[in-house]
């Protein structure tokens, strides 16, 4: 052993080991500072990458900014000029620029929202309003004004939105600042957290569900119709139907194009004014929910309902109790009412929805909606010649018969 010792012994201390102990701490050295370097430049170059994205060179661009594909120049194109044009003119114009802290107030935030002085009034134990409604925009400037009017008339008492639209292009407060001020409406600015709608259904229900006695989960271009004019969503909810059920299941009842090819400045009520009730989406519903503190996730499967296994409570519009596990309902049941869908609109209207994307990096399929809009709509060549204008491409199964 003691052997063994004196050669370790003699060995560290010969010119041989200390030279090559020396090189490699030199080498040690020499590769953390390559690594720090090679992480600097990797840091910087994603920092640029993230200002570059932030900034688009054309601040007219309206729409998605991740994919070329998707842009379109609204000076250079000629129908969207026209689009342009026919904007609702409201004291803050919808493509005003402005500053990305002016965006929104994070009202979702009780404590810095006006539910938080309406709550300390009502008591902690009581809702602060009773119908509310949730709801995810992109790009829906043009139809949000008139949603949140039209909903006021039917009772509803606070609306929450997330504004899903990117910096400096749309923004909702632009058109509902006045709303914002009264408190009737909140504005949560989600797209930097690409939030599908079920992500942003359950994040906003968990925030929201002891505000309000009922949420109606609704996108803006669904209305709420009662077959009975006189009839408002609180008396439609107090119906003894509805005492044991925590979500209520309302079928979508789609409208047609009314023959309209382009846009203009009249609500949508007015405009489009022809149901289609033999369709696919006629058997697709939306719900409202009862406000409560559930223990589990809601929206893992479908962003029209929750989950039944976690919610069993659930009934349709006549207030029997259901179990279908999708958005789709089945049979429609129209006897009290229905939501009115304005799935698509007109021509110009559906093909800049197209051509905008759905929510961050999510590209609609154009040959696959291109064809669910003429199986709802009546086919002319004026309606395909602006579908093929606005989305740069041709379909050719509609030029057979040329």
């Amino acid at each position: 052993m003691r052997k063994v010792s004196f050669k370790v012994k003699k060995y560290r201390n010969s010119k041989y080991y200390k030279k090559t102990r020396f090189e490699g701490i030199n080498i040690m050295l020499f590769n953390t500072i390559n690594k720090t370097i090679l992480i600097i430049l990797l840091l910087s170059a994603y920092l640029i990458y993230i200002i570059h994205r932030k900034k688009p060179k054309n601040p007219n661009q309206i729409f998605s900014i991740e994919n070329k594909e998707n842009f379109i120049n609204i000076s250079s194109f000629p129908l969207n000029e026209h689009y342009k044009l026919l904007l609702p003119k409201y004291k803050y114009h919808p493509l005003k620029k402005i500053n990305p802290e002016e965006r929104y107030n994070n009202l979702f935030k009780l404590e810095d929202s006006i539910d938080y002085k309406k709550m300390k009034e009502t008591g902690k134990d009581k809702y602060i309003y009773n119908i509310c409604t949730l709801t995810k925009a992109k790009y829906e400037n043009l139809y949000a004004r008139q949603f949140v009017e039209y909903y006021l008339k039917l009772g509803v008492e606070k609306f929450y939105f997330g504004d899903d639209n990117p910096e400096n292009v749309e923004n909702l407060s632009d058109v509902l600042d006045d709303y914002i001020k009264k408190g009737i409406v909140d504005i949560e600015f989600i797209y930097n957290r690409n939030f599908t709608h079920m992500d942003f259904f359950e994040y906003s229900f968990r925030i929201l569900k002891l505000r309000c006695n009922w949420f109606l989960l609704i996108d803006v271009d669904e209305y709420l119709e009662f077959t009975d004019k006189n009839m408002t969503i609180k008396s439609y909810l107090d119906m003894p139907l509805f005492n044991k059920c925590d979500v209520i299941k309302i079928h979508w009842l789609p409208y047609d194009d009314n023959n309209l090819v382009y846009y203009d400045n009249r609500p949508l009520m007015e405009r489009m004014n022809h149901p289609v009730y033999d369709n696919f989406y006629s058997k697709i519903h939306k719900s409202i929910i009862r406000g409560k503190d559930y223990k589990v996730i809601l929206f893992d499967s479908s962003n029209h309902q929750p989950n039944i296994s976690n919610v069993n409570d659930q009934c349709d519009a006549l207030g029997n109790f259901e179990r279908y596990k999708t958005g789709i309902l089945g049979s429609p049941k129209y006897k009290y009412g229905y939501f009115r869908h304005y799935i698509f609109k007109t021509a110009e209207e559906f093909s800049i929805k197209m051509r905008r994307g759905r929510h961050r990096g999510v590209k609609f399929n154009y040959e696959e909606f291109v064809d669910i809009f003429f199986k709802l709509n009546s086919f002319t060549e004026e309606k395909l010649q602006v579908i093929e204008n606005i989305l740069n491409r041709t379909f050719p199964k509609y030029h057979k018969n040329k």
